[in-house]
C-alpha cells in the first residue's frame, strides 16, 4: 500500500522550475533537449536524436552539459536485436529531487560569490603612489599621514599618495544582493512550493517509455513499406515517377529498321528533279599556273 503523502505525478511547478532554470542560465539548445524530457519521462538518445534534429556531437554535447550540472541523469541499457545482435543505448531522465537540491545549492553559491566579491573590493588598495607605485588600503592611512604638511605620504619615497579610483567599487554590495534575490525570486517561490514534495521511486527512477509521436510514424513508415512489398510481389507495380522518365526496360528496347534498298537507287531519287549542278573548275583543271602544259597533256 503505498503512502498517501508520496506522489505518483510530477507537479506542474517542478515542470516549471526546470523550464525556468534551463531558459535563465542555459542555451536554447540545452532547453529544448530538457523540454523534450520533461514531456516524456525516459527518452532513448536516438529518439532525441530523431525529434530534435540535431547532430550527434551536438547533441551529446548539450546532454553532457546537463548531465554534468545535474539536471539530468543517463542509464544506459543493452537490447538484444531480432537478429540477435546486442546493441547499447544510452536513456534520459530528469530526477527530480536531485534537481531541487541542484537548484537550491547553486542559488546559495551565487549569492555568495556576489558577496564575497564586492566584500573583498571593499578590502583593496585605496591609495597609490605615484612614484613608486606602491599601494596602501584604508587601514594603513594612519601611517601614511604626515602631521607636519597635514597630507599622507608614501612610507617609502615619501611623496604624496593619491586615491586609487580603479581599486575602488564599483557598486554597492547592498545592491548587487538585492538585485539578485529580485530576478530570482520566480525561482524562490518554486522552491518554496515543492519543499515538501515526495515522489514514488518510479518517477524519480522512470522506466524508458516510447514517444507516441515517433511510435505511429514508425508504424505509418512500416506500413506503408508492406504495402508496396505486396504490390511488388502480387503483380506490375510502378510508382508514380517513374512514368515521367523511360524504365529499366526501356533503356534496352530499341526499335531498329533495316534497309537493304541499293545505295545507287537511294541516291538516284534523292537527285531527281534536281537541276545537275556545273562542276567547279578546280575539278575541272588545275587552277595553278605552270603545274603541267596543255602540249604534254594532248601527247599523253
Amino acid at each position: 500500500m503505498t503512502d498517501p503523502d508520496v506522489l505518483t505525478e510530477v507537479p506542474a511547478a517542478l515542470k516549471r522550475l526546470a523550464k525556468y532554470v534551463v531558459r535563465g542560465f542555459y542555451g536554447i539548445e540545452h532547453a529544448l533537449a530538457l523540454d523534450i524530457l520533461i514531456r516524456n519521462p525516459c527518452v532513448k538518445e536516438e529518439d532525441m536524436l530523431e525529434l530534435l534534429k540535431f547532430d550527434r556531437k551536438q547533441l551529446r554535447a548539450v546532454l553532457n552539459t546537463l548531465k554534468g550540472d545535474k539536471f539530468i541523469k543517463c542509464r544506459m541499457r543493452v537490447e538484444t536485436a531480432p537478429d540477435g545482435k546486442t546493441t547499447r543505448h544510452n536513456y534520459y531522465f530528469i530526477n527530480y529531487r536531485l534537481l531541487v537540491n541542484v537548484v537550491k545549492y547553486k542559488l546559495d553559491h551565487m549569492r555568495r560569490r556576489i558577496e564575497t566579491d564586492e566584500r573583498d573590493s571593499t578590502n583593496r588598495a585605496s591609495f597609490k603612489c605615484p612614484i613608486c607605485f606602491s599601494t596602501f588600503t584604508d587601514l594603513e592611512a594612519n601611517q601614511l599621514f604626515d602631521p607636519r604638511t597635514g597630507t599622507f605620504r608614501c612610507t617609502f619615497c615619501e611623496t604624496e599618495v593619491e586615491e586609487d579610483e580603479s581599486a575602488m567599487p564599483k557598486k554597492d554590495a547592498r545592491t548587487l544582493v538585492a538585485r539578485f534575490n529580485e530576478q530570482i525570486e520566480p525561482i524562490y517561490a518554486l522552491l518554496r512550493e515543492t519543499e515538501d514534495v515526495n515522489l514514488a521511486y518510479e518517477i524519480l527512477e522512470p522506466e524508458p517509455t516510447e514517444i507516441p509521436a515517433l511510435k505511429q510514424s514508425k508504424e505509418r513508415a512500416a506500413g506503408t513499406g508492406s504495402g508496396a512489398a505486396a504490390g511488388l510481389a502480387g503483380g506490375h507495380h510502378r510508382e508514380a515517377w517513374t512514368t515521367k522518365g523511360p524504365s529499366y526496360e526501356d533503356l534496352y528496347t530499341q526499335n531498329v529498321v533495316i534497309s537493304m534498298e541499293d545505295q545507287e537507287d537511294l541516291n538516284r531519287s534523292a537527285s531527281e528533279g534536281k537541276p545537275a549542278r556545273e562542276r567547279p573548275i578546280w575539278l575541272r583543271e588545275s587552277t595553278v599556273q605552270g603545274a603541267y602544259d596543255p602540249d604534254e597533256i594532248k601527247d599523253g
